[in-house]
């Protein structure tokens, strides 16, 4: 019975779209689409052609309809559409005198003046610089549907009424209420009171994080889906964009309609579109803005005036994005999967899902804003979550959705829940989900295990080829802990590592969790592993290839890590590490030589990231935006007499990480490294600057990977240091666009490292320098020549410059692939 009530109300729909005739308003003499025209209706709100000239009237029972089309520099005509028509072309002509006073006898164009105006009066226009604070609340329903959506009948009327639902119902349907919060001192917050993702078991509270809903029209940067454009109406739009008014419209509050397009589209990306600006105070009323690109993105605003605080409001934002041109992912939940991917780009991820993708898809979101509370100053809670989900938010009564919902919920919604549950099962799509989240973090979950990729395969010049297997247990197995450990052989050195360790979950939604484990392994001479570094997953490391100078190790160790506030984690440490068979290097202390030696240390180590955004559910934080500065430090301890330790040191490090980003997408990026030990400090714990070049001759025979913070003209083991500073500087210009698929990018690098050693005397059997005449190098890159394939070149100079040129320059692959 539900299936023939959902098919009734499917059939209405369908039947009541009938009416809508097509229609494109185009140059009579020169054919060419004329976009935003004006198309006034007897009776009713007048509305505008797209961007290429299309429209769709709606003729709601009538036979036929006269409608006026206006604009400007042209002759405005009438026109009769009737419901004989399938689809209209509306032809009008230039006025020639009209064109001559609007670009010929105008000193200056008058829209640039408008601009100006309503540039100076953001201040007092927009609500978020206008009024002290304020609260409203949102209804927003985010749908992917399909713009072929065939009605296939079959005999059988069980058959036919699931076929109506397969064919018409979206692949993807959720919905949301939030309450916002706003004041001057805290910004804005969100609550999302209210959840409902169609199909899934859990909430799939990915797509709160899809930043699908974009910033204002006020701000110098539109940010839409992880892409930033220019504001039409920031400090320096007059430089970015070019406008031109084509009409004004009488209403209650009358409007400019201006028409602006980008001037730099090549170097700083825009939008196409018409705004309405009001004529007294040049607040905005109406916004219509498109990208035709590698996305095809639709954005359509209204404004309702408050005439008590005299500035215009928010109400509804629908935003709409289609395929493009290339080469931009749209995809619901972080990864490219079938159900809810718009466009698929060339990428790792891609060799695990290679559904074929349906061009008529199309992503939609509309909200709607109610209920707002102006100049008032709300106390926001005190968290650092941008958005917040309430607990009750994903078991909301039916009732508290009919009492929110803004927007129609059609007999087509309801027909989604059934697809989409389908759907979900018969493409795995949950399954998939949880590939591609254990993916990011380089697992691959296999039932109750989770497979660790980087333990799969590795070479060096030690160990030659590394073989092997590894990972952790899951959810599966327990929520409370999880068991993992790896098992490796190397062929060259011929012994085999593992590992095992297990983390016992005292807090998830803390991330605070006890950690323990035992480790034979092998490890870099003078490498420092912060232990809250952010989490990275190589397929393959540009510097282990090449490395030869390792030591053996032991190691028991147990940590406790927490999430102190989401931007701020830590975790403490307590170890004892045996050290074997470092090579032929002997440690000299107080007349007693060392080839092996234990090491018993605690430390604890620091993460922040102040200007993140987080979503904050019930269960974890969720980074929605990462932003920078990225600060890491680290303090160890060594104890001697404690646990069998041989010596006492200290040693810290700190590592501040900065990005700038560019509209023209270009980037500025500082990584500033610092590292300091005191005390009795073997050779295997103190610091080295990350060389990458082996010591052959010939530039070819050195030819490797580049990494992104190693020095790729300093060899290994040629330098050490208890005191170390490095900086690295690069400067990635834009992309140079030959064409979607092709578009290399040039990066400029500095690097440079300052350092020095005492005791080196205490070091046996090994030769090294220290870096206190300073070590520089310059770089440039080319990537993305190929794929995510490009090439690399460095030079050395300054006090440690080496005679020849081939002995100071290196030549190198870059590798960029996308997960």
């Amino acid at each position: 019975m539900r299936l023939v009530f959902t098919f009734v109300f499917i059939i209405t729909g369908f039947l009541a779209n009938a009416q809508q005739i097509p229609g494109k308003v185009i140059n009579a003499i020169t054919g060419e689409a004329l976009a935003y025209a004006k198309i006034s209706l007897p009776q009713d709100t007048p509305i505008l052609s797209k961007r290429d000239g299309s429209f769709q009237l709606n003729l709601n029972g009538k036979e036929s309809l006269k409608i006026s089309v206006s604009y400007l520099g042209f002759y405005t005509r009438e026109f009769t559409i009737s419901e004989k028509n399938k689809s209209v072309l509306l032809q009008l002509y230039p006025d020639y005198e009209k064109l001559n006073t609007v670009y010929i006898s105008s000193p200056r164009n008058p829209a640039n003046k408008l601009i100006e105006k309503a540039i100076e009066n953001r201040k007092i226009n927009d609500p978020k610089k206008a009024l002290e604070g304020f609260t409203h609340q949102s209804y927003s329903k985010f749908l992917i549907d399909n713009d072929k959506n065939p009605i296939q009948l079959a005999t059988d009327s069980t058959n036919s009424e699931i076929a109506t639902i397969v064919n018409t119902a979206r692949a993807y349907l959720s919905e949301k209420i939030t309450l916002h919060h706003f004041n001057q001192k805290q910004g804005n917050k969100e609550e999302v009171l209210g959840l409902k993702t169609a199909g899934f078991k859990e909430p799939v509270y990915e797509v709160l994080t899809m930043d699908i809903y974009p910033t204002s029209f006020y701000e110098d940067e539109y940010s839409i889906f992880k892409t930033e454009y220019a504001g039409p109406l920031a400090k320096n739009a007059l430089k970015n964009y070019e406008y031109r008014i084509l009409d004004t419209l009488n209403t209650t509050r009358p409007s400019y309609l201006v028409y602006f397009k980008p001037k730099r589209e090549k170097v700083v990306p825009g939008l196409e579109g018409v705004i309405y600006l009001d004529t007294v105070n040049y607040g905005i009323q109406k916004t219509e803005a498109r990208i035709i690109g590698e996305i095809d993105l639709e954005i359509h605003e209204d404004y309702e005036f408050n005439p008590s605080e005299e500035v215009w409001l928010l109400q509804k934002r629908d935003i709409k994005i289609r395929p493009g041109s290339g080469g931009k992912d749209i995809s619901v939940f972080g990864g490219n999967i079938s159900l809810g991917t718009i466009q698929r780009r060339l990428s790792i991820s891609s060799i695990f899902d290679n559904d074929p993708i349906d061009t008529n898809l199309y992503l939609d979101a509309t909200t709607v804003n109610y209920n707002y509370q102006l100049n008032l100053s709300p106390q926001i809670k005190e968290t650092s979550a941008k958005i917040v989900v309430e607990p009750k938010a994903n078991d909301r009564e039916p009732s508290f959705w009919s009492d929110n919902r803004k927007e129609p919920y059609t007999a087509k919604d309801q027909a989604t829940a059934i697809y989409v549950d389908s759907i979900i099962k018969t493409r795995n799509i949950e399954r998939k989900i949880q590939v591609k989240k254990a993916m990011a973090n380089g697992y691959y979950p296999l039932a109750f295990w989770d497979l660790e990729l980087s333990k799969l395969f590795k070479y060096n010049n030690f160990e030659g080829i590394r073989l092997g297997i590894g990972g952790k247990t899951n959810d599966h197995i327990s929520n409370k802990f999880n068991i993992g450990g790896y098992f490796v052989y190397g062929f060259g050195d011929q012994k085999a590592k593992y590992n095992i360790n297990t983390s016992i979950y005292l807090n998830k939604s803390t991330n605070t969790n006890l950690k323990l484990g035992y480790t034979r392994d092998i490890k870099e001479v003078g490498s420092f592993d912060y232990l809250k570094a952010p989490p990275k997953f190589y397929l393959i490391e540009p510097r282990f290839v090449n490395i030869n100078f390792f030591y053996n190790y032991k190691q028991y160790y147990a940590g406790l890590e927490h999430r102190i506030i989401p931007q701020l984690s830590s975790e403490i440490r307590f170890s004892q590490t045996k050290v074997f068979d470092v090579r032929d290097y002997v440690f000299l202390y107080n007349g007693k030589l060392y080839p092996e030696y234990t090491v018993s240390t605690a430390g604890i180590s620091f993460s922040w990231e102040p200007f993140n955004n987080y979503l904050k559910t019930p269960e974890s934080d969720i980074l929605i935006e990462r932003n920078y500065p990225r600060i890491t430090a680290q303090i160890d301890k060594g104890f001697a007499d404690v646990a069998e330790g041989d010596f006492n040191f200290l040693r810290t490090g700190l590592k501040l990480e900065y990005t700038i980003r560019r509209l023209n997408l270009s980037r500025t990026e500082f990584i500033l490294e610092g590292n300091y030990a005191t005390g009795t400090l073997p050779l295997t714990h103190t610091f080295h600057a990350y060389p990458n070049s082996s010591r052959q001759e010939a530039v070819l025979k050195r030819f490797s990977i580049a990494g992104k913070t190693s020095f790729e003209t300093m060899y290994y083991n040629e330098f050490y240091s208890d005191r170390l500073a490095m900086l690295h500087m690069r400067h990635q210009l834009r992309p140079i666009k030959f064409s979607s698929f092709f578009q290399p990018e040039i990066v400029l690098i500095s690097r440079h490292a300052i350092g020095d050693i005492g005791h080196k005397d205490r070091h046996q059997n090994i030769d090294f320098k220290s870096l206190d005449q300073g070590y520089s190098e310059v770089g440039l890159e080319i990537n993305k020549i190929i794929s995510g394939f490009g090439l690399s070149t460095a030079y050395r100079y300054g006090g440690y410059h080496l005679p020849g040129f081939s002995q100071n320059f290196a030549l190198k692959f870059t590798l960029n692939i996308k997960f």
